[in-house]
């Protein structure tokens, strides 16, 4: 019997992501009351008309005086989604491009008096931040957001214990394929070179769920990604929700030993591990890596144990992306090559580190480690924006003031929740008070 993983009748879970933002906030107002948080709602959305504060129907004076914390927390960032986007007010967009004044904000849209605003993320050695911070002024806050994410979704896990009936040595969930995940094809494709596909409890998606486009029709950003073989003649269609990561079926860890983690990020530079990286170690179960460089030593830093020596983790030191690919699928050959004595003890070695890493998974003391990584990171984060100043508010204002249509327009706007004249005058003045503030 198969589990989930291949059963059309799985009913996607609702997934109550505010309570993380709302406890987020809670440790935002301890350092100062005066922050605000902008989240994408409904969660998985991206679309920026879904970027929302979280408190509800604020007005534009409201959010333009407060310490703004843009949550972009749940995937990695992309810079160039949100380039050059037309915000809701398109007659005040369409009065500044043609007056020459249009301002690119991507995705941090929202005014605000202060030179820089909080930028929530859970990446590291990333290139898109360091865009954020150097061309939208944004301050980089760094948390393991799919730790605490993983934590509550895996909960129930810490109270059961799989029973092996195992008739697969490896567990491979492979779904979605679409842009920073093309490689799982390859991966796939690699499972039928080395004839290791009835060695692993996997399937496929010939049809990208997301975008409905068979891989054969797909513009592959690296080619080398593109499958050789006609896969979906080889494995079970994968019929899994775009939600089933935020479950675990009991049932595909009793019958597998091993887990090999497919990633959202393989063929990049950053650090962004989600809770794929942690469903294996809150069931108790072994795992094999499939993600950027240096994802296993990152593991380490929040304390958890690797196998490096039951077998090669070498791959997770291989910056090329396809030699690291190779070396997974060449030690998922090597470990499927064990002998029987070989695999029990390996195995039973491999499971105590498993053991150790779910007890560590569910401690006070590694959730602890995430949550004041967070609060120290997060107050670092906003004493900067506290400190940056308002002169790039007050001098941006000042100038599109000078013009006859911003003024005329500003004056005759219906008085809602957006900027009037009124409001951008009183901003002004609060802001023109802070600066003088700081100065003495």
């Amino acid at each position: 019997m198969l589990g989930k993983e291949y059963s059309s009748k799985y009913v996607p879970m609702s997934i109550p992501l505010d309570c993380l933002y709302t406890f987020i906030d809670n440790i935002a107002k301890e350092i100062d009351k005066n922050t605000l948080i902008y989240r994408f709602y409904p969660h998985g959305a991206k679309n920026i008309d879904n970027l929302e504060e979280l408190a509800e129907d604020l007005d534009w004076q409201d959010r333009v005086l407060v310490y703004p914390i843009y949550c972009y927390d749940q995937e990695p960032l992309n810079y160039e989604l949100y380039k050059n986007i037309i915000y809701a007010d398109k007659d005040y967009f369409e009065i500044c491009k043609s007056l020459g004044l249009y301002k690119d904000f991507n995705f941090t849209r929202f005014a605000n008096i202060y030179n820089k605003k909080c930028l929530l993320h859970s990446e590291k050695r990333s290139k898109n931040l360091v865009r954020y911070e150097s061309e939208q002024s944004c301050v980089g806050v760094y948390y393991w957001s799919h730790a605490l994410i993983a934590l509550d979704w895996f909960r129930y896990a810490q109270h059961v214990q799989p029973c092996k009936n195992v008739d697969k040595r490896f567990l491979v969930y492979n779904r979605a394929w679409s842009g920073t995940r093309e490689y799982r094809l390859k991966f796939a494709d690699l499972l039928l070179q080395l004839d290791l596909k009835d060695s692993c409890r996997t399937s496929v998606s010939a049809v990208e769920p997301e975008l409905c486009i068979h891989y054969n029709q797909a513009n592959f950003a690296n080619p080398a990604w593109k499958p050789k073989s006609v896969l979906e003649n080889f494995f079970p269609k994968s019929t899994a929700a775009s939600s089933y990561s935020a479950d675990f079926d009991l049932l595909d860890y009793q019958a597998t030993d091993i887990e090999i983690v497919l990633e959202t990020l393989f063929d990049d530079d950053r650090l962004h591990l989600t809770e794929k990286s942690l469903r294996p170690i809150a069931l108790g179960q072994p795992f094999i890596l499939a993600a950027t460089h240096g994802s296993l030593e990152y593991l380490r830093s929040y304390g958890f144990k690797t196998f490096d020596h039951i077998w090669d983790e070498s791959y997770d030191q291989c910056a090329d992306p396809e030699k690291r690919l190779y070396k997974i699928a060449d030690l998922a050959k090597q470990i499927a090559g064990w002998t029987p004595d070989e695999y029990a003890r390996k195995m039973s070695q491999a499971q105590v580190i498993a053991d150790y890493n779910k007890k560590h998974f569910f401690s006070a003391e590694f959730f602890d480690l995430v949550v004041n990584e967070l609060k120290t990171n997060l107050h670092t984060g906003i004493n900067q924006v506290i400190s940056s100043g308002t002169d790039h508010f007050i001098n941006w204002w000042n100038n599109l003031l000078t013009y006859d249509e911003i003024t005329s327009y500003l004056k005759t706007k219906p008085n809602y929740r957006g900027f009037t004249f009124d409001k951008v005058q009183h901003a002004l003045t609060v802001a023109n008070s802070l600066t003088k503030k700081t100065i003495i």
